[in-house]
């Protein structure tokens, strides 16, 4: 019975750790973990709850994750961005006007003021709303932010 304790915390942990980070690896784990203790609470050996704890967590991780993040949209790797690269598609008011290549205005961004230019380089007055393209250095690369209702209807 000790066994079938360790193997349902070591999922309980595996889940909790699952749900900070959203990347659908510590699930698999977990109901690896999950499947370990049912085999603990049928009495079979702990080696045999530890090859089931592998079979099922790493099967699900090989076998099943990839569909499930292609089904999600998603990539596999991490799902956050972090630092300025976490900007890439925010929208923004430009709060100074950008006057050229080599002279960014600036945008506010979670309460923060970040240089800014675009692309080709072209002038855009402040008060213009702006969308993070890419990142140089410290310098957001925005372009024009266009409202839905000015875009050309698609046929």
């Amino acid at each position: 019975m000790g066994l079938f304790w360790f193997w349902l915390i070591i999922a309980g942990i595996l889940v909790i750790t699952e749900v900070v980070t959203l990347a659908f690896f510590a699930a698999f784990l977990a109901l690896g973990a999950a499947g370990a203790a049912i085999a603990a609470l049928l009495g079979l050996p702990a080696l045999v709850d530890a090859v089931v704890f592998a079979a099922v967590g790493v099967g699900g991780i090989v076998v099943a994750r990839p569909p499930l993040m292609r089904a999600l949209g998603r990539r596999p790797g991490p799902l956050l961005r972090s630092g300025a690269e976490g900007m890439i598609g925010e929208r923004a008011i430009l709060q100074e006007p950008i006057l050229g290549p080599d002279r960014p205005g600036h945008v506010k961004i979670a309460g923060e003021l970040w240089p800014a230019l675009t692309a080709t380089g072209a002038a855009v007055p402040a008060g213009t709303p702006v969308v993070v393209r890419a990142l140089r250095s410290a310098t957001l690369i925005v372009e024009v932010d266009d409202p839905p209702s000015a875009q050309a209807p698609t046929a």
